[in-house]
């Protein structure tokens, strides 16, 4: 029983790996673009613009003489930063397919109500319907 579950186990790991290691390459492609941006829109880019990996904490750096609120919020950057990165990545991409599907869509149903039907189309197929000599 043991054997099974670790034998499962160690496949969702290296599952999970392969994804992060997909995550990675896409947010240093993403990096890559910015390379030449002035800093501050490389800190955007890292802190909601897809630069950062989705799939690994953020470590925001944290002064010694750090208040407490000062690392409670680190603590929850930790987090947000990757949710955040996630978005321009995954997220509006998919919505993207999403709208455009809707809007296709809504095409195919327009031109839909201009086809003939039933009681449109002629049921004799002869010569003269056709305009045929």
């Amino acid at each position: 029983m043991a054997y099974g579950r670790d034998t499962a186990m160690r496949g969702l790991r290296s599952a999970g790996e392969a994804i992060r290691s997909m995550d990675d390459a896409y947010s240093a492609k993403i990096a890559g673009l910015y390379k030449d941006a002035n800093p501050a829109v490389q800190a955007a880019a890292y802190m909601g613009g897809g630069a950062h990996p989705s799939l690994r904490k953020a470590q925001p750096e944290v002064g010694e003489g750090a208040g407490r609120g000062e690392r409670a919020l680190a603590s929850v950057l930790e987090y947000a930063i990757p949710a955040a990165n996630a978005v321009p990545k995954y997220v509006l991409p998919a919505a993207g397919v999403t709208a455009a599907g809707h809007g296709l869509m809504e095409i195919a149903n327009a031109l839909q109500g201009n086809q003939q039907t039933a009681d449109t189309l002629p049921l004799a197929m002869d010569e003269e319907t056709f305009g045929m000599m």
